[in-house]
């Protein structure tokens, strides 16, 4: 694991958890020894778990499992995005993307630069931006005599502060590691679409999004098959010497469909500015002058075009549903943002949550919380290795959140219900576990495994209750199988929810 500035903290964290231990509040009689057996059981081979499962109201302790052991927490992180996001926003707010200006118009001619402010919109797409160009081209703008300033001012430029997002800079392939910008669009990520050829044998077309977006080079090998012939797909892009190459190598089936996916792009502020390059060129509006990137003083600005994107509540769904590092680790930099200007850091603007963090404990175990191991981030999205949480760390966000009576409905509404879920993880289990928890999974494979489930289940009386799961391998067991840790939590929620 790679050394960070956190670890003299960790370290600190850890001794402070051995000195308290034995201090810690103490559960009813029983109620630990009588579930989690299939948790316990991996804990006493060569695995970590922490384990919490409380009834809310009264805070009473059904289950525990090592519940005050800090474990790195995956993307159990995001509800902690999820909750300080709709206590520093409001679940009705919107995110702003506009074109501004300090130039004047006349006949259609914008005399000055087009700047394009990046309002922080963690889910701001190539359609978003098609219909900010549409109503500036409506607001009658036709040609551009300076030029295409695009301010990421709301963050500052940012430094990678994680391994995946640092090798991400150079080549990818996969999308989760993509860079982090204010001005950032389709989740920083280039959409690629795959056609297969009219004829075995022939080559498959590839086209990206929006059609005729420049500055990728496309080294496509893949072939077209026979008509049952399986998909075999494998792309990456790779960034060299300044210029980005996407490499694509496999086979598809004639007369199939098209097969579409995303890779991470190895500069968001770029791929952003070829993106609205592209758009406006689409729509006809000329830019004399070259795009650059700068922060502008937006108080002189005059707006010319403005967009709103959905709901915060709406965005949250998407976000844990599809358990998007991208949006989640935005939204870390907007809370963080909207509490006061200067350059960001991800660890810096994760103090946030962690303050969240330790409030929740605070209010949930006031006489004990001073005992407790301090909750650590270093990003909302938990693609970082180096965050520590522990389930009661978990069970005391989920605890102080039901009681926010303002904002609790549009949380528990962020979670999916296994039964409805996007993520397969949720999908095996009984009755009872398909339809009586929302849960938020979460997965790393380096440097070990990692396996998390936290959420709220309803007892059969309609009372509410609460779990959290983490599961890290060790260096003894490095890999710990889907069927040995998610078979072992589901088991065990599912004899909790059995009995109660």
């Amino acid at each position: 694991m790679r050394r960070s500035p956190g670890r003299v903290r960790r370290i600190a964290y850890g001794l402070a958890l051995l000195l308290t231990a034995c201090s810690l509040p103490v559960t009813a009689s029983g109620t630990n020894l009588q579930w989690l057996d299939a948790l316990r059981e991996l804990d006493r081979n060569h695995a970590r778990v922490s384990a919490l499962v409380v009834k809310l109201d009264d805070l009473r302790t059904i289950a525990a499992l090592n519940p005050d052991r800090p474990l790195i927490p995956a993307s159990v992180s995001k509800l902690f995005v999820s909750a300080g996001a709709l206590k520093q926003f409001c679940p009705d707010h919107r995110f702003v993307t506009r074109f501004g200006t300090t130039g004047t118009m006349t006949d259609g001619v914008l005399h000055g630069d087009l700047v394009f402010v990046g309002g922080g919109d963690p889910a701001l797409d190539t359609q978003d931006l098609r219909s900010l160009v549409l109503r500036l081209k409506a607001a009658g703008v036709r040609r551009v005599t300076g030029s295409l300033i695009l301010d990421n001012g709301l963050f500052g430029p940012l430094s990678c502060t994680i391994k995946d997002r640092c090798e991400a800079r150079t080549r990818a392939s996969h999308s989760y590691s993509a860079p982090l910008s204010s001005v950032g669009v389709d989740f920083s990520t280039v959409e690629v679409t795959v056609y297969p050829g009219s004829e075995t044998g022939d080559e498959a077309r590839a086209t990206l999004t929006p059609a005729g977006l420049p500055g990728y080079i496309i080294d496509n090998q893949v072939t077209t098959g026979g008509p049952n012939a399986r998909p075999r797909l494998s792309a990456w892009r790779e960034s060299i010497d300044g210029r980005d190459i996407l490499h694509l190598r496999g086979e598809v089936p004639a007369n199939g469909g098209h097969y579409r996916f995303y890779r991470a792009a190895g500069n968001a502020v770029v791929h952003s500015r070829r993106v609205l390059e592209t758009l406006l060129a689409d729509a006809q509006i000329e830019v004399e002058g070259k795009a650059t990137v700068r922060t502008v003083d937006e108080t002189k600005l005059s707006t010319l075009a403005a967009i709103r994107s959905d709901r915060l509540d709406q965005m949250l769904i998407a976000m844990q549903s599809f358990s998007n590092n991208y949006m989640a680790d935005t939204l870390t930099l907007d809370i963080a943002a909207a509490r006061g200007p200067g350059s960001l850091t991800l660890p810096r603007a994760a103090e946030q949550l962690e303050q969240l963090a330790r409030q929740a404990i605070l209010e949930t175990y006031p006489k004990h919380s001073s005992e407790f191991t301090a909750p650590f981030l270093t990003s909302g999205s938990g693609l970082s290795v180096d965050g520590r949480l522990s389930a009661r760390h978990v069970i005391a966000l989920l605890k102080h959140m039901y009681h926010d009576n303002a904002l609790f409905p549009a949380f528990y509404g962020t979670m999916p219900v296994p039964i409805s879920a996007v993520s397969s993880t949720l999908k095996h289990g009984n009755e009872q576990w398909l339809t009586r928890i929302v849960a938020k999974t979460g997965t790393l494979t380096e440097p070990m495994s990692v396996r998390s489930l936290a959420g709220y289940f309803r007892f059969r009386n309609g009372d509410f209750g609460a779990f959290a799961i983490i599961i890290n391998g060790t260096e003894k067991r490095p890999i710990i199988g889907f069927h040995s840790s998610v078979t072992a939590y589901q088991k065990d929620i599912e004899s909790i929810l059995a009995g109660h």
